[in-house]
Parts: structure tokens; sequence; C-alpha cells
């Protein structure tokens, strides 16, 4: 068991890593450290993570670390993990081969270590100690390696031999996906779709801080882009259906007697009313019944409120509805995170139009997001635009809504 100060050495290291990044803040705390006893010292020398976001903390490396050393540790490991190195490890995944997760984890290493010059500490790989070019991809250093391996220096060391400080270690599961002798499978996890909703909210705080300073590393800058603002049409043609359900909405008018009517000088003895012009209010109805995946759910719903982010509704004005054969209870998004997916069960959205339309007022806008594989109501609403984003090109939506076909979200 650590000890209270070794614990209190590893929250100073996890507030120092986000000091130094601030955009990654909010990654760093989804982070889950797991004491680990069984592996030697040199394999947990990297602070291993595993796709589920547990984070394996070795109590002799971590009294022998400094906090410099171990927040860039946890920088280095959240990257692993926000840019899925583990879904794109291009090795067997059958047949496991010790020398494939090597250069797997060598080239994810350049990707990282390249975009962490002013932090990283002087003997781990970068793209120059491989031979290879600046802002590449972990992709491209693989095949690289593949073809030239990389200097003698970061080949395996001969029997007897201690490793050299960069090859001590492993960067564990959360790299490519392949069990490690220390995974805690047991153990709670951050799901796939909270994974990718802490994603896309670190993509959001790397854009807000670019605008702020330019601080932000370049393959950083790359990595929010491709999050953000992934080049699918359907984005484009399901951002277009948004912005204008919401401009008809804004464009309604209504009187109201809670402030004078700029007219009233003008007739003195007459109380007369002022014209409002009442916010868009938006519900997104979510399909979570047993035949959506968490992937699905996590990329549509991303890129859902990525638009109606852009089109300035305010969270107060956002509500989520999840629903397979019954409605749970409305959200208000303030967090995207921390968004409860339940369900699981059969499917009939007619229960979610139920309870999205008895809000009062009702929504201006339901964004409908399924596989279109359930009953509709018969009827459109009345004073509501329906939008159905559907997650299967089989899947069917009524006549009555205006339809987007997600093609790339499964």
């Amino acid at each position: 068991m650590a000890s209270p100060e070794l614990w209190e050495k590893w929250s100073a290291a996890r507030v120092r890593a986000a000091h130094q990044a601030p955009y990654l803040a909010n990654a760093l705390l989804s982070l889950t450290p797991v004491l680990a006893t069984g592996p030697s010292s040199g394999e947990l020398r990297r602070f291993p993570a595993d796709p589920g976001w547990h984070v394996y903390v070795g109590t002799e490396e971590l009294a022998r670390q400094s906090v410099q050393e171990v927040s860039f540790w946890l920088i280095h490991q959240v990257t692993h993990l926000l840019r899925e190195h583990a879904r794109r490890y291009p090795g067997s995944t059958v047949h496991p081969q010790a020398e494939e997760q090597r250069t797997w984890n060598l080239a994810t290493d350049a990707e990282i270590n390249d975009d962490l010059t002013p932090l990283r500490p002087s003997e781990v790989t970068t793209p120059s100690t491989l031979g290879l070019p600046d802002d590449g991809t972990a992709e491209q250093y693989w095949h690289a390696l593949r073809t030239n391996p990389p200097p003698d220096r970061h080949h395996r060391p001969e029997p007897g031999t201690p490793p050299s400080p960069d090859t001590a270690g492993d960067c564990g599961s959360g790299c490519d996906g392949l069990p490690r002798a220390w995974d805690r499978d047991d153990l709670p996890a951050l799901s796939p779709t909270a994974a990718r909703l802490t994603a896309l909210d670190t993509a959001r705080r790397i854009r807000e801080r670019l605008n702020a300073q330019d601080d932000v590393p370049a393959g950083w800058r790359r990595w929010a882009d491709q999050v953000l603002e992934p080049a699918v049409s359907w984005r484009r043609h399901l951002s277009a259906k948004v912005r204008h359900g919401l401009a008809e909405a804004a464009g309604r008018v209504d009187y109201t007697y809670r402030r004078p009517s700029r007219r009233a000088a003008a007739l003195p003895d007459v109380v007369l009313p002022s014209m409002r012009r009442p916010l868009p209010s938006v519900t997104v109805l979510i399909d979570t019944s047993g035949s959506i995946t968490e992937t699905m759910l996590a990329q549509a719903l991303a890129e859902v409120t990525g638009i109606l982010r852009a089109v300035g509704v305010g969270r107060r004005l956002l509500t989520v509805i999840t629903c397979d054969a019954r409605a749970y209870r409305p959200q208000t998004v303030t967090r995207i995170p921390a968004l409860h997916l339940d369900g699981g069960g059969g499917t009939d959205l007619r229960a979610g139009f139920a309870a999205a339309l008895a809000k009062r007022p009702p929504p201006d806008l339901i964004i409908a997001i399924t596989d279109g594989r359930t009953p509709w109501p018969a009827h459109p609403p009345r004073t509501t635009r329906v939008i159905v984003a559907l997650l299967d090109a089989n899947g069917q939506a009524p006549g009555w809504a205006e339809t987007v076909r997600l093609e790339g979200a499964s």
C-alpha cells in the first residue's frame, strides 16, 4: 500500500501536469490511479494505462521519480488514450508479436513526444532519436521502423544487459489494446462514450486556448481539428438543418408587457406591449436501446452538441432525454462527459417524444438520434420542428420529419 506521502506526490504530479497543459486538465482528472504491486519496477516506469483510463502506479517508481517526471508520464499516457492508439494498433491482435508491440510503442511515443518538447525528459523517444522526421503520425513512424529498424540503442538489449532508460518500461494496453498482466478488468472503467466525450471536450479546450494564446503544439492542433471538424458531408448537412431550425424558432416574436414599448411615448395614456424574440430551446432525444452501440452514440452526440454550441444554444436551453422502450429523466447538459446514457432495452421513441413535448413550453426543436428501428408518433408535433439523425443506413424516419443519415457514425 502506498503511503499518504506518495499519494500526495501523485496528486502534486497531476496538478503540475494540468498546469503545464491546461487543455488536458479534464482528461487528466478522468484518469483513475490503480496501485500495481505484482509487476517489476521497470515495467511500471511509464505508469502504463489501459483503454478504461486506469493508470497503474508502482510504489517503487512513484518514490523514485520526481514530481516533474511523473507529471510528464501522466501527460504522455493520457495522450495515448485521447489519440486512441489502442484502436489504431496495426499489428496482429490474434497472435500478438512482442516486436510488433515494441515497434508500435516506439512509433506512438515519437508521435506524442514530438509535441511535448518543453516537458519531456532528455532520454525519451522522439522522431530524431529514431532517425525520422518530425511532425509525423504513429502510422508513418510504424511503417518507417518496419522498413528500417531504429538505431541500436532502441533495440531490445541482449540477455543480462540492463535496458536503457528509454526502452525500460511499457506504455500498457492503452497503447496497443493488448492485455497486460497488471490490467484490472474488474474495476469500473471509463466507458467508450465517456472517453469519446472527454476527447471532444479536450479538443474544444484546445480550440479555446488557441483563440486566447498561441501556445498549443502543432500536433494537438491537428488532432483537435480532426475531432471537431472531420471532413464528412453529413455533418455539414446536419449543421445546416439545425441552423435552419433554430433560425426559424428565433424568428418567432410575441407580445409582452414585461417591458414598455418604445412607442409608449406617443400614447402616454395607453399601455402598449413590446415585442419579444424568445431564445430557441432544443431537446436532443437519444435512442439508447440495445441495438445502439456506445461508439455510435458518442460520435452522434458529440456532433450535435458541437453544432449547438457553435450556434450559441445556451446550456439552460439544451435538454437531453435518453429513451429505449421508455423515456428517462431529462438532463440539462452542463458538462458533456457527465451525461448519463440510461437504457439498453427495446425501442419505442414515442415515449421519448411524449416526454419532450410534455415540457412547458415545448421545445422549439427536437433532434432525435436513432438507428430508425422504432415506432414513430403518427403525427408531427404542432409547433416543434423535428430533425431525425439516422445512425443506420437501413433505418426509417417518418415523412413529416427532416432526416439526415449519419453515414460515418457506425
